[in-house]
């Protein structure tokens, strides 16, 4: 048998284009080499950080990112995601640029929580900055202005530990407890008082607390992880032994 060569990566279903940030990412986070089953790497786009990104994303920013998923590409990997979701901006000039599949944020998946939960369901998205989150981000994952009204959207702004070590990049340790209970209550109080039928979590940061946000919320939650999961069993089949 031949194995055909000429890649970086073998058996390796993603790679994730990453901001440059030095702040802990615990388990059940994208950038965890633990959270998957399974091989992914990752490239990091090199001065380009969380506040940089979200606020201050000036047009020279596609470039960079469009040659470092290319290189992914190029390198073996067999699908693109992203390291925060508000790469969303990005989505559609990537998704057209290479041959695997693109899933820059998670916001790509809220066409399908539609039509999962129906017209009348109340969709809430969590967000690291609901002023950020500007209709153009949902535009770029195949959500038009009618669809966006529909949902409900709140920020983690405010949130200290949060907007210190992610939001503002102030300092790269966290305290995780402190963090935790941020992230888990910010959405219980976001379920409860918008009545929520389900959860997405635009930030790939809040990922880690998908478990505890679900419990407290009751609701299902939807995030960028198990949207990997996802494309990741597209692109890399398991086969069955049927004897």
């Amino acid at each position: 048998m031949i194995l055909k060569g000429g890649t970086r990566y073998y058996d390796t279903p993603v790679g994730v284009l990453c901001l440059d940030s030095l702040f802990p990412k615990p388990r059940g986070h994208l950038r965890n080499p633990l959270t998957f089953g399974f091989p992914v790497v990752t490239r990091v786009i090199t001065g380009v950080d969380v506040p940089r990104l979200l606020f201050n994303p000036t047009p020279d920013l596609l470039e960079p990112f469009v040659q470092a998923a290319r290189e992914l590409e190029a390198d073996g990997v067999r699908a693109v995601t992203g390291s925060c979701g508000f790469m969303a901006r990005f989505q559609g000039q990537i998704a057209r640029e290479l041959k695997v599949p693109v899933l820059l944020s998670s916001l790509v998946q809220l066409p399908l929580l539609r039509l999962l939960h129906g017209e009348n369901a109340v969709i809430g998205v969590l967000t690291a900055s609901a002023a950020a989150l500007t209709p153009e981000l949902f535009a770029a994952c195949g959500s038009d202005k009618d669809a966006v009204r529909t949902l409900r959207i709140q920020g983690m702004d405010e949130q200290p530990e949060f907007r210190e070590t992610i939001l503002e990049n102030k300092r790269h340790d966290f305290d995780l407890d402190r963090l935790e209970q941020e992230i888990v209550g910010t959405a219980e109080a976001f379920a409860r008082t918008r009545a929520l039928d389900a959860l997405l979590l635009e930030c790939t940061d809040l990922s880690a607390f998908a478990e505890p946000i679900q419990k407290a919320t009751g609701i299902p939650v939807y995030d960028i992880c198990g949207l990997v999961e996802y494309a990741a069993c597209a692109v890399c089949r398991r086969k069955w032994d049927q004897r």
